[in-house]
């Protein structure tokens, strides 16, 4: 598993994949209707020391971009306390609007079919055995890290 500075691909889906803004706003911009969907959103170890947010944007119901986010206890229950108020709201209301906020990190690489998350998203019907493409970004406030894992799903690249 190789993470990329930059995707290598071209045209549609590397302008998606490089988006320095939100992508729900780009969606809402480029195709009008678009809804978050959260999956699941609370404590996921046994030993509740991390806190996940998994949702799936959508335009139109068509799944377009699967998202999950991940904080460590303190982190949530500290600066990152805001998360659990978003509700059926997009992540980007938070980190695009708080100037406490900014972005540490974007890499990219392909999610391969033996990944435990292309099987996650297999088994929720969200992918078939197309290729898939990812970003990981570590976002920053007051020193506490959230981890953000967008995968782009094949819908966004085949809607009109």
């Amino acid at each position: 598993m190789t993470w990329l500075s930059l995707p290598t691909v071209e045209g549609k889906a590397f302008s998606w994949l490089t988006e320095e803004g939100s992508l729900t706003e780009r969606l809402k911009e480029e195709f009008g209707n678009v809804k978050v969907d959260v999956m699941h959103e609370g404590y996921i170890s046994e030993k509740k020391s991390e806190y996940m947010r998994e949702v799936i944007i959508q335009s139109d119901d068509l799944p377009m971009i699967y998202a999950k986010t991940l904080l460590k206890k303190n982190d949530i229950e500290d600066a990152w306390n805001c998360i659990k108020s978003l509700g059926q709201q997009s992540l980007a209301n938070i980190l695009f609007k708080d100037p406490k906020i900014f972005r540490r990190s974007l890499s990219y690489r392909i999610c391969k079919s033996n990944d435990a998350l292309y099987l996650h998203l297999k088994s929720l019907n969200l992918i078939h055995d197309e290729v898939i493409w990812l970003r990981q970004s570590k976002w920053e406030r007051e020193g506490k890290i959230l981890l953000l894992v967008e995968v782009f799903l094949s819908n966004l690249f085949s809607k009109k």
